[in-house]
């Protein structure tokens, strides 16, 4: 079941649990349990997140911004990945055996919405689509096939709960 306002959530070393955010970048959400159908963020540093305050992204704001766009837009076109993965500022969309580069926080609307019309006839591929450097002067957008990033996994669900806390849950 998906809560309607969760765009996304990263896992919180600190805190041993995952923050879920909203469109605003509010985390609404702590726990230890995976919901279904929300996106999992990958590759930031977030040292604490907090019920019902702002996510605290070490990187910078800059980055948040840019998340929360994504987040938004993947949302909005219903092409939401398994995976959102940031690294270096360049933002990488994991659809299965298919990577979106979309690179940094530019013309993310036009770079989705292309990116959407050609994800279906890469079904069945594996590779990955740069559509990083896509804007109104360079229209270029390629697939390489067989060209996979490796995606580390640091966001995971909290090893298995006390017996006191997962009482507490009930």
């Amino acid at each position: 079941m998906v809560e309607k306002g969760l765009l996304g959530y990263l896992y919180v070393p600190s805190l041993g649990k995952n923050a879920y955010f909203d469109k605003d970048g509010f985390v609404v959400e702590l726990s230890s349990e995976i919901i279904d159908g929300v996106t999992k963020i990958s590759g930031l540093s977030v040292k604490s997140a907090e019920l019902y305050k702002k996510l605290s992204i070490s990187d910078n704001n800059k980055l948040l911004r840019t998340l929360l766009s994504v987040t938004q837009l993947l949302k909005k076109y219903d092409c939401v990945p398994e995976i959102i993965y940031i690294q270096d500022g360049n933002v990488w969309l994991i659809y299965g055996q298919i990577q979106v580069n979309l690179g940094g926080g530019t013309n993310l609307n036009e770079k989705i919405l292309r990116m959407d019309q050609i994800l279906p006839q890469l079904d069945g591929m594996s590779g990955t689509l740069h559509v990083e450097t896509w804007s109104e002067t360079n229209t270029d957008i390629y697939f390489r096939n067989g060209e996979l990033m490796e995606i580390p996994n640091d966001v995971q669900t909290v090893p298995e709960a006390s017996e006191e806390a997962t009482q507490e849950a009930q």
